[in-house]
């Protein structure tokens, strides 16, 4: 039997157990929460007790590299992943958050001219750096917009997107037309600012900050665990999950 599991800190909110049975419910696989107050520590325990695979979430998907041997295309340009295997003596990284992003903005926005969006993506850790990509690979003209816009700079110049600070952002709203956001709390640059007639994504599901903003056509980050659920769960089990079981456990 194969084991995976998810680390970072805190995790107990999340769904991925859940998620991941729903998946798979013959039970040939286990899914557990490797809670540890620190990434080489799950990592310790990710070797010490025969994982093949793990998801990874905040605040460990950067550090996770200094373990991985083998990056692919996209944790290697994003310098983060929130998937790791062991095969054989390697550690191979993946970052489904990319597609959790990328395939839900397909859905939503089919029909549509998506190289005419103008996108800027709040946030530019893990996952703000994967729904960056995931917006530039898609043709949309992105803008990443971070605390420290320094920081976000040599990331946004590799993928080909526009950097600025969180405190430029109100320059920019009107000319946005989607707003992916992957922040956990809600910053003062979007206080009383008009937000009407946007897409608005946002990667929190637990706890969920615009949730009820009025004016604005709400994604719910319960999608982007989805789409991203997807891609992780092949990667681990070389199997299609069961993804109607998957969706009723999500409330989609």
């Amino acid at each position: 039997m194969h084991k995976f599991g998810l680390i970072g800190n805190p995790i107990s909110h999340s769904k991925s157990p859940a998620l991941f049975k729903a998946a798979y419910p013959a039970g040939e696989f286990t899914y557990d929460l490797i809670q540890a107050p620190t990434c080489n520590k799950a990592m310790e325990l990710f070797h010490a007790n025969g994982y093949t695979g793990i998801n990874i979430t905040s605040p460990f998907k950067e550090e996770i590299m200094k373990y991985v041997t083998l990056p692919d295309r996209v944790t290697a340009l994003m310098g983060c992943a929130n998937i790791a295997i062991k095969e054989g003596g390697e550690i191979k990284s993946y970052n489904s958050d990319y597609f959790g992003v990328k395939e839900t903005l397909k859905e939503y926005l089919s029909g549509k001219e998506i190289e005419s969006i103008k996108a800027m993506v709040i946030g530019a850790g893990g996952a703000g750096k994967a729904a960056a990509l995931s917006c530039v690979d898609l043709g949309m003209e992105t803008i990443l917009a971070n605390r420290s816009a320094e920081k976000a700079e040599p990331y946004a110049k590799k993928i080909g997107a526009k950097y600025i600070s969180l405190d430029q952002i109100p320059f920019y709203l009107k000319d946005t037309d989607l707003i992916v956001y992957s922040l956990s709390f809600r910053i003062d640059a979007l206080k009383d600012k008009p937000l009407e007639g946007k897409l608005f994504f946002e990667a929190n599901y637990a706890n969920p900050q615009f949730c009820n903003q009025k004016g604005i056509e709400y994604i719910s980050g319960k999608y982007w665990l989805y789409n991203q659920a997807i891609p992780a769960f092949k990667l681990f089990t070389g199997k299609e999950p069961d993804t109607k079981a998957m969706k009723e456990i999500m409330g989609l």
